[in-house]
């Protein structure tokens, strides 16, 4: 966006590029270039520009006159990139800075699905909040969907490059509780009305907003316990695997002692033993490791352990 852009909230939100002598209430979105201008030319404290450009949370500061804050929304992907920008909330406006095409996109969702006529900058914010994590719980769901394909895997035994997807997946669990723990305190810091910019209605939305924040940090919590719970099973799939593999072991050791017994007593090579001598002697010496390999199976059979 090469101008600045205002909304002006009315009985409908009407998007404009000047504002002339309107004096009620108004959202603007600026570039971080005319931001610094802003504060530049005293329209803005330097002092409450919110430090948004390598932020990696999400924040409010309330101050006496204005709440500033920090938004870091994360893509619901993989790939898990971030929004940043800026926000300056005073009582009859709200200014963004920077990720101008990315909240106008938001303002215009928030226009569609959820504008109910009459509103006021507060309620704007709120909806505005509302929108950001509005496709939030489908995605929650997805991971759900992920995390059941990961229990199922190993539950058939498909234990292939599942530490590194079960690292990236917790990972990924880690990033959006944090997220969405920073998105209640934002919620919780407008709810306190430290001050007293909002209404009692306000203050009510912001709660909702709040409680659908804490709904889907819980889901992440709840999606953090059952991937650790995965885990375990896949460790104790593991070492099944490896007792199994053992126990394998053990049998063809306990079967072969016998004849490493009788290739030890007859490597002694003694000129008094008469069976070097014999013609069926070789024979002889295979059919007696044949017969301690069938008793020694047989045993073990009998015994169970095969």
């Amino acid at each position: 966006m090469g101008k600045m852009v205002f909304y002006k909230i009315e009985q409908d939100l009407k998007k404009c590029l000047e504002v002339g002598d309107y004096t009620g209430d108004l959202v603007s979105l600026v570039s971080e270039q005319e931001f610094k201008q802003m504060i530049k030319k005293g329209i803005v404290d330097e002092n409450i520009a919110p430090k948004y450009k390598n932020a990696k949370c999400c924040k409010a500061s309330v101050r006496r006159d204005s709440i500033s804050g920090v938004m870091s929304v994360i893509s619901k992907d993989k790939k898990m990139e971030r929004t940043n920008f800026g926000f300056i909330f005073k009582k009859n406006s709200i200014l963004f800075i920077n990720a101008e095409e990315k909240v106008a996109s938001w303002i215009n969702k928030m226009y569609k699905d959820k504008f109910h006529g009459s509103f006021n900058v507060a309620r704007f914010l709120y909806d505005f909040l509302e929108t950001v994590i509005d496709k939030d719980l489908r995605y929650v769901e997805e991971l759900s969907d992920r995390a059941i394909k990961m229990e199922s895997a190993v539950v058939k035994g498909i234990l292939d490059s599942f530490n590194e997807r079960m690292g990236l997946f917790r990972k990924e669990l880690i990033v959006f509780y944090r997220y969405y723990t920073q998105l209640v305190d934002i919620g919780q810091e407008l709810q306190e009305n430290e001050n007293s910019f909002f209404d009692e209605e306000s203050i009510a939305l912001f709660e909702k907003f709040t409680t659908r924040a804490e709904k889907l940090r819980e889901e992440i919590r709840l999606l953090m316990d059952i991937s650790g719970e995965v885990r375990d099973a896949y460790r104790g799939k593991l070492d099944a695997k490896q007792n199994k593999n053992m126990n394998m072991l053990t049998i063809i050791t306990t079967l072969c002692m016998p004849l490493t017994i009788t290739c030890a007593w007859y490597g002694m090579n003694f000129n008094s033993m008469p069976e070097f001598d014999w013609k069926y002697g070789y024979l002889a010496f295979f059919g007696l490791n044949i017969c301690l390999l069938l008793l020694g199976f047989l045993f073990l059979k009998k015994k169970k352990i095969m």
